[in-house]
């Protein structure tokens, strides 16, 4: 069976939360909103005729809960658990999965496209701490930008200050750590242009995808 754009979708793993949020609602209607998991699942697999894949699903779930709640902002067990799904894993509720920096990265980039919150710093302390956490695990010295809220213990990774009284080697090591920076930003960009792409692409009954698209490719000409 030759498949459309939105059955690709809906069967891929690559699809973004956000391009399937947008495919729900604009064939559903936000009453879906409020349907249980089973339910999204049955009418989704019947109006698209796909077999929905389960990364799909659990993106779609994670989407739905950013717009219908505050636990991606309040709940850090919730926080881990979206940032690993947006990032392409299924949910695993038997296992405990952290989410690392550049997983954290984007979940909250996709998140604040999904549903950008109203307050400055919508984040509770003990999330912040997590991301700070996740950082010096990683030994990330200068935090992504987008991660610049975490709360810091360590503001120096130990395998760098074994080297304060060596100049060269503090250098190098240096400049690892600021690549690992370097690398989750562009990843982040990478992947936002990918979104663009998938957004650009869907034809929506009451919407305008490519528009959506134009907008978010402008930003992140930007930035």
């Amino acid at each position: 069976m030759i498949k459309n754009i939105e059955q690709e979708a809906w069967t891929s793993s690559e699809t973004f939360a956000s391009v399937l949020l947008a495919m729900f609602i604009d064939r559903f209607g936000t009453e879906a909103l409020q349907w249980e998991p089973a339910t999204i699942a049955l009418e989704v697999e019947d109006e698209f005729n796909v077999e929905l894949s389960q990364q799909a699903l659990d993106k779609l779930i994670v989407a739905i809960q950013l717009l219908t709640t505050d636990k991606f902002f309040k709940s850090t067990p919730d926080f881990i658990m979206f940032c690993n799904v947006l990032s392409g894993d299924t949910y695993r509720p038997d296992m405990w999965d952290p989410a690392d920096a550049e997983e954290i990265a984007w979940g909250i980039t996709e998140a604040a496209l999904i549903c950008p919150p109203d307050e400055d710093e919508p984040f509770t302390d003990e999330i912040r701490a997590y991301i700070g956490a996740a950082l010096d695990s990683e030994g990330i010295i200068t935090p992504p930008d987008v991660l610049k809220l975490a709360i810091r213990t360590n503001r120096v990774n130990p395998s760098i200050e074994d080297f304060s009284d060596d100049p060269n080697m503090f250098s190098a090591v240096y400049a690892i750590e600021r690549g690992k920076t370097e690398d989750i930003n562009q990843t982040i960009v990478l992947r936002t242009q990918l979104l663009a792409a998938q957004l650009a692409a869907l034809k929506l009954k009451n919407g305008d995808a490519k528009k959506m698209a134009e907008l978010l490719t402008k930003a992140i000409s930007q930035e």
